[in-house]
């Protein structure tokens, strides 16, 4: 009997210890995945910051808009100054894939309503 009660004593103590071992492996493995999210943080604010950086610096409004992977024929672009369609293709954009939106093109495009009262809040000011 007495055999018994200490082999269920020292089976209690390996469980616990192997609790506490897996214990362990996971609040270190819960400690390296929060560095490594925090370091991935850092790295995409960086970028982010380099990035509206280089669009602050950025010679011209053409600029910001010509690299634009989203730009889809049809889209259009607000600038200060002016409203333009995009008409090109997605692959080498360039100026020449612009056109100009007046208050008679906006009227032939859809939500040329929308456009029309951007193009009139622009000359309001």
């Amino acid at each position: 009997m007495l055999a018994v009660v200490m082999l269920a004593g020292a089976t209690s103590g390996a469980f616990a210890q192997h609790r506490q071992d897996e214990r362990d492996e996971w609040l270190r493995r819960v400690d390296a995945a929060r560095q490594d999210h925090d370091a991935f943080a850092a790295r995409a604010a960086a970028a982010f910051r380099d990035a509206v950086e280089a669009r602050r610096n950025a010679s011209s409004a053409q600029t910001l808009r010509l690299d634009d992977p989203t730009l889809r024929p049809g889209d259009i672009i607000v600038t200060p100054t002016s409203l333009l369609l995009f008409k090109g293709a997605q692959s080498a954009v360039c100026e020449d894939d612009f056109e100009r939106v007046d208050d008679l093109r906006a009227r032939a495009l859809p939500h040329g309503r929308a456009l029309r009262a951007i193009l009139r809040a622009r000359v309001r000011r």
